[in-house]
C-alpha cells in the first residue's frame, strides 16, 4: 500500500505534460500604419498570440468580416516570437492580415478570434482578443464610389484584339479588351472589379479575371487581368467607353488617374443580294439558267454562312458567361478540392446572380456555412479544405440552385407537408 502514493507521484508528470499552461494567452492586435489611412490602402494588420512559459501548439487565428472593409490573410505562415512581459517570458506566434477599406469614416476591426489546440492538434479552447478600430479619410480628388487603389506605385495597360482602327467587322463579330493592372503592396484580390458598358446593341461578356501575387522580401506585388468581350449585334458605328483607375499616391499624397482610352468601331453591313426585271427578258438556254441558279445558290450559302458563324460564336460566348457554366464551372473545382480555384469559381458564379440572389446565397445555411469555410481556409485561420469540403460545397451549390429554380408549369410538390397546420 505505501507503494501506491509513489506511482501516483511518478504518473504525475506524464499526466501534466499534455495539458495546457495554467496562465491564458495575451492576445495583441495592431495596424500599420496606425493612423492617415486613406480609401483603399492595404492597412496591415498584426494579431499576436503569446503564451506565458511554453506554446503547447501553435494555434489558429481568424478575423471575422468589418463592414466596410475587406479582409485577407496576407500570408500563409505565422511568425515565431518571443517576448517579455513583467517579470515572466512568452513565447507564441504572430498572424498577418491585410485591411483594404472600402469607405471613409471609422471601421471597426472584429476581435480576432484564437483557437487553442492540444499537442495532438485537437481543439482544447477559444480565447478572443479586443476590437480595433481605424479612421480612413477619402483624400480630395478621390471618388470614394469607384475602385480606389492607394499604393507606392500602379501600372495599368490595355491591349485590343483584332485592332479596332483595322478590323474589318460585320454583324456578329467580335473585339477583345484585355485590361492588366498591377500595384505594389496590393494583392491581386485587393483590387476592385471595373465596370464594363457598352452602346445599345453591343453585348458585353466578362471572364473570370487572371490573379497573380508576386511577393519580394515582404513586399507583395499584386497583378490582375481583365478580358472582356464585345459582341457587335447590328451594323453601324460604336464608341466603347473609355476606363479609368484612380489611384492615391502614398509617396506623394496626390490623388492620380490611370486612362485607357475608348475605342470607335465601324461595324459593316452585310451584302445584300440584288433582284431586279427587265422588261422582254428572255431566258437563254437551259444550262445558261442552270448555271445562273447554282451561282446564286452559292452566294446565298456564302452569305449565310458568315451570319450563320456569327449566330454561333455569339451563342457560345453567351452560353460560356451565362449562370450556368459559372456554375458547372464551381461544381467541377470544388469536386478537384483545390481551394483557390474554387474561390475563383464562387466569385464568378456569384457575380452572375442577381444581387437578391447573392443575398440568399450567403444567407442559406448549408451553402453559407460551407462559403465561410472556404475563405477562412484562404483568408482566415486556415481551415482545413479538401474533396470532402468542395464536394460538400457542391452539393450545397446544387441544392440552392433546385430551390431558385422555379417549378414547371408552377407544378405543386405531389407530397404532402409532413406536419400540415390545422
Amino acid at each position: 500500500m505505501k507503494r501506491l502514493p509513489a506511482l501516483v507521484l511518478a504518473l504525475l508528470p506524464g499526466l501534466a505534460w499534455g495539458q495546457e499552461p495554467a496562465g491564458g494567452p495575451v492576445i495583441r492586435t495592431t495596424t500599420d500604419p496606425a493612423q492617415g489611412i486613406v480609401i483603399g490602402q492595404p492597412v496591415r494588420l498584426d494579431v499576436e498570440v503569446l503564451f506565458p512559459g511554453e506554446m503547447v501548439r501553435p494555434p489558429r487565428v481568424s478575423l471575422s468580416e468589418a463592414p466596410g472593409a475587406q479582409i485577407l490573410r496576407f500570408e500563409t505562415q505565422a511568425t515565431t516570437m518571443r517576448d517579455r512581459i513583467g517579470d515572466q517570458d512568452y513565447v507564441g506566434q504572430s498572424f498577418e492580415f491585410v485591411l483594404f477599406p472600402r469607405r471613409g469614416g471609422e471601421i471597426t476591426v472584429p476581435a480576432a478570434d484564437v483557437t487553442l489546440l492540444d499537442r495532438n492538434g485537437d481543439p482544447a479552447g477559444t480565447a478572443k482578443g479586443q476590437p480595433v478600430k481605424i479612421a480612413v479619410t477619402v483624400p480630395p480628388g478621390i471618388d470614394p464610389s469607384g475602385p480606389v487603389l492607394a499604393a507606392d506605385g500602379v501600372s495599368v495597360e490595355q491591349s485590343w484584339s483584332p485592332d479596332p482602327r483595322a478590323a474589318q467587322l460585320k454583324p456578329g463579330g467580335a473585339i477583345v479588351r484585355l485590361i492588366r493592372r498591377q500595384a505594389d503592396g496590393v494583392p491581386a484580390l485587393g483590387m476592385a472589379e471595373l465596370g464594363f458598358t457598352a452602346p445599345e446593341g453591343v453585348r458585353v461578356y466578362v471572364d473570370p479575371p487572371v490573379v497573380e501575387d508576386r511577393s519580394n522580401r515582404g513586399n507583395v506585388e499584386g497583378h490582375r487581368t481583365d478580358k472582356v468581350t464585345y459582341v457587335f449585334e447590328k451594323a453601324g458605328t460604336y464608341d466603347l467607353p473609355a476606363l479609368t483607375q484612380p489611384w492615391w499616391s502614398l509617396s506623394d499624397k496626390q490623388a492620380r488617374t490611370e486612362t485607357l482610352p475608348g475605342a470607335t468601331v465601324t461595324i459593316a453591313a452585310g451584302a445584300a443580294g440584288r433582284t431586279g426585271r427587265q422588261t422582254g427578258w428572255v431566258p437563254g438556254p437551259v444550262w445558261l439558267v442552270v448555271g445562273l441558279s447554282l451561282v446564286a445558290l452559292l452566294l446565298i450559302l456564302v452569305l449565310l454562312r458568315a451570319r450563320v458563324a456569327a449566330l454561333w460564336q455569339e451563342a457560345v460566348l453567351r452560353r460560356r458567361n451565362s449562370e450556368a457554366a459559372a456554375r458547372r464551372e464551381l461544381l467541377r473545382a470544388a469536386g478537384a478540392g483545390d481551394a483557390s480555384a474554387t474561390y475563383r469559381a464562387l466569385a464568378q458564379w456569384l457575380e452572375r446572380l442577381s444581387a437578391s440572389e447573392r443575398r440568399q446565397a450567403r444567407a442559406d445555411q448549408r451553402l453559407g456555412q460551407a462559403i465561410a469555410q472556404l475563405e477562412r481556409g484562404l483568408f482566415g485561420d486556415g481551415a482545413s479544405w479538401d474533396r470532402a469540403a468542395g464536394a460538400g460545397l457542391a452539393e450545397a451549390a446544387r441544392r440552392f440552385h433546385r430551390q431558385r429554380r422555379p417549378s414547371p408549369h408552377g407544378a405543386a410538390d405531389p407530397l404532402p407537408p409532413l406536419n400540415p397546420v390545422a
